[in-house]
């Protein structure tokens, strides 16, 4: 790094809208940018997509890597206004002095603890990419598995059910209505207004609640091979495997199909 000539940049406020892009990485930059409000994410580019690392807040400094390692270093990751967000950037000169009057020794554990941040950093990403390839694979085998079965199931008399997913709080109920069910699976129709905010994808997994024989009551854990527009407005369809069921629930749907 070298001392920048002549007179200090002042301090620059910034703002951001949600989903605007701060920092590129790869891009050579100085600014180090203080979160004065609103949230940042900080992300890994891989595969064509961005893996978030990182979410920052305000008191929160990003850029600080360049600064470290020198003008001459790219930025080692992106940053993203996760909603609208107010910054403040600084050169770096306006910290030089005092850096540069730092014990050598806490200079040395700086530089050497950004270089491990950035090495753990491409390691979570390279590992979340190869958790996404199992799931995908997994998904995929149920989805063979539920249209396998499919030539099994029954029509149904529509029961109402309730569920959500399997991260969210257990009182929370968001209603459906099954269309068909079969010993490996089961097709849902949903309201979209009656989601409750809560984004579905493939892969999702359930927990499932319904009665199809008078006030026998069937507990599911499932997850979610496709989705589609219902026939009617407003409603997707779900095609769902099961993953788990207790034994006394399985018997009553073994009863059902046969009934």
């Amino acid at each position: 790094m070298t001392k920048a000539k002549g007179k200090i940049p002042p301090v620059v406020k910034l703002n951001y809208s949600k989903g605007d892009l701060i920092i590129k990485e790869g891009d050579y930059g100085i600014s180090i940018y203080e979160v004065i409000s609103g949230k940042v994410g900080i992300f890994i580019e891989s595969g064509g997509t961005e893996k978030r690392v990182a979410i920052l807040g305000p008191g929160m400094i990003i850029g600080e890597m360049a600064f470290i390692a020198g003008s001459t270093s790219t930025r080692s990751a992106s940053a993203r206004a996760l909603e609208d967000c107010y910054l403040e950037a600084c050169h770096p000169a306006m910290l030089l002095d005092a850096y540069k009057k730092m014990p050598d020794i806490l200079r040395l554990i700086a530089g050497q603890a950004l270089k491990l941040i950035v090495r753990m950093n491409k390691m979570v990403v390279g590992l979340s990419l190869k958790q996404e390839q199992l799931q995908d694979s997994q998904t995929q085998e149920l989805s063979d598995q539920w249209e396998e079965k499919r030539k099994f199931y029954r029509k149904m008399v529509s029961p109402e059910c309730v569920f959500r997913p399997v991260n969210s709080p257990k009182d929370l109920k968001i209603r459906g209505r099954i269309r068909d069910i079969g010993k490996g699976g089961l097709q849902m129709t949903v309201k979209t207004s009656g989601l409750l905010n809560y984004t579905l994808i493939p892969g999702d997994e359930l927990f499932i609640s319904t009665y199809l024989l008078l006030d026998q009551k069937v507990n599911m854990t499932a997850k979610i091979i496709w989705m589609k527009k219902g026939e009617t407005d407003g409603f997707i369809s779900l095609g769902i495997a099961f993953t788990h069921m207790e034994s006394e629930d399985r018997k009553r749907l073994g009863f059902f199909l046969m009934a």
